[in-house]
């Protein structure tokens, strides 16, 4: 990655249901002044951090759209709130996501002007596309990257990529599942075989995803544990448990384009959905890739980086979507 300088800080989020003061940890690559929309980077997870969206900041010298990146709450440099919500699915929902994205955008006052785009990466995407269907005032262009249109979507493309893997490793998750032990020497073979063919593809697997593999039973946070449960598959959801856009994706008004990878969890059948209803959208596949492309080899990162910034520098007026 390149060496980018960055301006940090937090920004006050009001939860009404939460006693204390808490606050969204942000970055920013670049000058928010410039003319140009800003990028905000909505990350995985949830309770990914920013870091996982990192390699984005590279859009600012490369097409000097300043980029904005921060932990969603519950996360991250971001308030924890661990010990007021752990294992409280009804606090955990999407639309805080959605309302502390609002927050963010009213901090920086980015809804007039130039307005700003959306890159959702993931459980990003979720979030980018259900704020999207809102019709924000300033939303620009959104870029959705492995996005689903609905958790029960993506739950059949983890199956459908567990059910490729060789039999050995599919019986041991699937044996997993049904003892609800995620601990175990087998498991862990298995999910690791899962993520390398599912998730990223890069050898050697870089380390923050080594981590991951070594603590899939133990989810690194209580916004984990709260909406997707205590299962990696989500065969036991919390409050991500129903949610699902597809009838709304029709209002979302920008530019959208839509990525993901060949052998990526986020299945052709789960783009689809949303290629079908957005009214102007773009769909590309990255040959070769799986979940995490940026990860995966510098040409399919200098790929994705191009194909990002070629989108949102296309003029408004061209009909190529």
């Amino acid at each position: 990655m390149m060496d980018i300088q960055f301006k940090e800080g937090t920004i006050p989020f009001d939860i009404p249901s939460v006693k204390k003061p808490c606050v969204t940890y942000y970055k920013i690559a670049g000058d928010l002044q410039c003319g140009k929309p800003p990028i905000i980077c909505l990350h995985g997870g949830p309770g990914g951090m920013h870091r996982t969206v990192v390699d984005f900041a590279e859009l600012w010298p490369r097409y000097v759209f300043p980029v904005i990146l921060y932990d969603m709450i519950g996360c991250g440099q971001s308030t924890s709130l661990y010990e007021e919500t752990a294992g409280d699915a009804s606090f955990w929902t999407v639309s805080l996501f959605i309302d502390e994205l609002s927050n963010l955008i009213d901090y920086f006052n980015l809804r007039d002007g130039v307005g700003f785009h959306i890159l959702g990466a993931s459980f990003g995407s979720m979030v980018g596309a259900d704020f999207a269907t809102t019709q924000p005032r300033g939303l620009r262009r959104l870029v959705l990257g492995c996005p689903y249109a609905s958790t029960q979507a993506i739950v059949d493309g983890m199956r459908t990529r567990v059910n490729e893997l060789p039999e050995k490793y599919r019986l041991a998750i699937d044996q997993a599942i049904k003892e609800q032990r995620f601990d175990t020497a087998d498991f862990k073979t298995a999910y690791r075989a899962y993520y390398r063919s599912a998730l990223c593809r890069a050898d050697p697997l870089p380390a923050i995803f080594e981590k991951s593999i070594e603590n899939v039973a133990s989810p690194a946070s209580t916004v984990l544990q709260a909406m997707r449960g205590p299962c990696v598959f989500g065969t036991r959801l919390g409050s991500l448990r129903g949610w699902d856009v597809t009838d709304r994706l029709h209002n979302i008004a920008a530019k959208t384009l839509l990525w993901h990878g060949e052998f990526d969890q986020t299945t052709d059948a789960c783009v689809r959905p949303l290629f079908e209803h957005i009214p102007r959208v773009r769909w590309y596949t990255f040959a070769g890739a799986s979940h995490i492309v940026t990860h995966e080899g510098e040409k399919l990162r200098k790929e994705c980086m191009n194909l990002i910034g070629d989108f949102l520098t296309q003029d408004e007026n061209d009909l190529s979507i």
